[in-house]
């Protein structure tokens, strides 16, 4: 019988007194805690650097390497030799052609 005596849920008494204790503790270990305004504004400033330092990179790079596409392009040996030998292919298939089709008409 003492023991439900003592956990007796209408006794609001002792339930306050629980809750105010319970408070306490919460407010003294969140009162101990080393967070501060100041910390937060740093990290806040800290990501940002970092995130505007990898934006620069990533548009440098993205621009040097658009930079040197347009300039490959122009004077690429590679590319002047494709050029030269597409020329060469080119002028060596129009008489053949011209011959087909100057044969393709005599038959008909």
């Amino acid at each position: 019988m003492s023991l439900a005596n003592s956990l007796n849920c209408s006794d609001t008494s002792r339930l306050r007194i629980l809750l105010t204790q319970l408070l306490n503790e919460l407010a003294q270990a969140n009162s101990t805690s080393p967070s501060t305004d100041n910390d937060t504004d740093d990290a806040y400033l800290y990501i940002l650097l970092i995130m505007i330092f990898y934006a620069c990179l990533a548009g440098g790079l993205i621009l040097a390497y658009t930079r040197s596409r347009k300039v490959e392009s122009k004077n690429d040996p590679y590319h002047m030799y494709i050029e030269r030998e597409w020329a060469k292919q080119a002028k060596n298939l129009q008489p053949q052609n011209q011959c087909g089709s100057i044969e393709s008409e005599q038959l008909l």
